[in-house]
């Protein structure tokens, strides 16, 4: 019995010590698929953040635009343009 102890306790340690390895290559995997994706999101928030400035660069613009266009109607609202006065002018009769 005692013999038969030994042996299973050998047998044991060196699975432990098999299982322990497996573990190892398996926390290595992991890890080396963790600084892949860390990678991958590195480069997708350095893209976004280039999108982003695209972004807000063409709305800025179309915000100057819009704003630009609203002040332009505004001013030919408030003075009138040459034609404009030309026409609220009664035509002048010249006498024969």
């Amino acid at each position: 019995l005692s013999l038969l102890q030994k042996r299973m306790h050998k047998v044991l340690v060196k699975y432990l010590e098999q299982r322990s390895l497996r573990f190892l290559v398996d926390l290595e995997e992991c890890q080396t698929v963790a600084r892949k994706t860390s990678q991958k999101i590195t480069t997708a928030q350095g893209k976004l953040s280039k999108e982003i400035q695209l972004l807000s660069a063409f709305l800025q613009s179309v915000r100057e635009s819009s704003t630009t266009t609203k002040n332009a109607e505004k001013s030919k609202q408030t003075s009138p343009d040459a034609s404009e006065v030309n026409e609220q002018k009664p035509p002048v009769q010249v006498a024969v």
